[in-house]
């Protein structure tokens, strides 16, 4: 199987221009027409010469700083401001944070794994109707000096200045497991977001076939991995973290597509498409496209002693006919899966699905390893479908 590196980094398009004009900004000035009823939002002193508007990262607010703060202090790296003398916290790999943010960092390694391990509890629990998280995981944290020494010497340097986490799989003894590393001195919510990113790309490694994973588009998969992680704030209500992950232009608008993805047609066709899709990535105005899925003997995934515990218990069979309603495949497992004429159903979901030309709504009463108990919601009739025989 082909080893993979995925790396989380706030290096974006969006970033990357607002840093040129700050740049810009920094080399030219603005000069105020009355300097004097202005005052700079890092020291507090009126301004008496030029002056620079900076933006707060965090909260996205435009400050007007003087020229002095803006180009002898430090700046903090979550803000990007200048940080006011003497009440700066500096971390032991040089980086800086200003008073407002080291409030909200966390910046003792034992508590962060404290946090991931909590963050793999969460993962676990709010997914827990669809699927489960991989324990083979080790966690490690991580700063800027491990970072460098990461990847300055690899081709990956452009990479590293905003590194949030990364994770890769690594197989000793013939045991597979992931190296997750994560950056120390990230808000708090930011390091449970990076968290749940990291965790689903070892979700994908654990779940998706070789052939299908290799066929996923980088953007895709990350953009997956952001939608995970969104959707877990969603579910803890950090408000503020979901509009991070939306600004971010990290994965080229794929988490945009996924979240909206996931919203119309459900979390259990977003899983689907990544085990089984047809296309590389999503594209707008082709949502419908996540609905694209093909069970192939490529595809088929067999777990390993040490992934999900997950029996697939499959039938290839030719395209069903839609004018009758037909059993194709149960993935069994802690919670067994069903395909109905190309729907997943978990027990007791209820789905619509193509019947001889229109769609009709069942739910899925039970599910056994070779048959389920399912029923019509408009005719009130019930029905058992088997698994053709081989």
């Amino acid at each position: 199987m082909t080893q993979f590196i995925t790396i989380k980094s706030l290096k974006t398009i969006g970033k990357t221009l607002r840093s040129l004009l700050l740049m810009i900004s920094l080399g030219t000035g603005c000069t105020l027409l009355s300097p004097a009823q202005d005052v700079c939002a890092i020291c507090g002193q009126p301004i008496t010469g030029n002056c620079y508007f900076m933006t707060d990262e965090v909260s996205g607010q435009r400050e007007l700083v003087c020229s002095n703060c803006a180009f002898t202090l430090p700046r903090c790296k979550l803000c990007g401001l200048p940080i006011k003398q003497g009440t700066e916290t500096q971390l032991p790999d040089g980086r800086y944070l200003c008073a407002r943010d080291a409030k909200s960092a966390v910046l003792d390694d034992r508590q962060a794994l404290q946090i991931c391990a909590e963050v793999k509890n969460d993962l676990d629990q709010v997914f827990s109707r669809f699927t489960s998280f991989p324990d083979n995981v080790d966690v490690t944290i991580i700063d800027r000096i491990d970072v460098d020494s990461m990847f300055g010497a690899s081709g990956h340097d452009f990479e590293s200045p905003d590194l949030l986490g990364c994770i890769k799989p690594v197989t000793e003894s013939g045991v597979k497991r992931y190296q997750m590393s994560l950056m120390i001195g990230l808000p708090l919510s930011e390091l449970k977001e990076t968290c749940a990113h990291e965790y689903s790309h070892a979700w994908v490694g654990e779940n998706v076939a070789p052939a299908r994973h290799a066929h996923i588009a980088r953007d895709a998969e990350e953009g997956f991995c952001e939608m995970m992680g969104y959707l877990l704030m969603d579910a803890q209500g950090e408000e503020s973290e979901k509009k991070r992950v939306l600004k971010n232009f990290y994965t080229r608008g794929q988490v945009q597509l996924f979240i909206a993805a996931e919203q119309q047609y459900g979390f259990d066709d977003v899983l689907d498409w990544m085990r089984y899709g047809v296309t590389s990535k999503l594209e707008e105005g082709h949502l419908d496209e996540i609905k694209d899925v093909q069970m192939t003997p490529a595809n088929k995934y067999t777990p390993a002693e040490t992934a999900i515990p997950v029996t697939a218990v499959r039938r290839e069979l030719p395209t069903p006919d839609s004018s009758v309603l037909k059993l194709q495949g149960i993935m069994w497992g802690n919670a067994p899966m069903a395909i109905i004429n190309g729907r997943s159903f978990f027990a007791r979901d209820v789905n619509q699905v193509k019947l001889g030309g229109t769609n009709v709504t069942i739910r899925c009463e039970d599910i056994r390893p070779t048959r389920v108990q399912i029923q019509n919601l408009a005719t009130g009739q019930s029905q058992e479908l088997e698994l053709p025989a081989n």
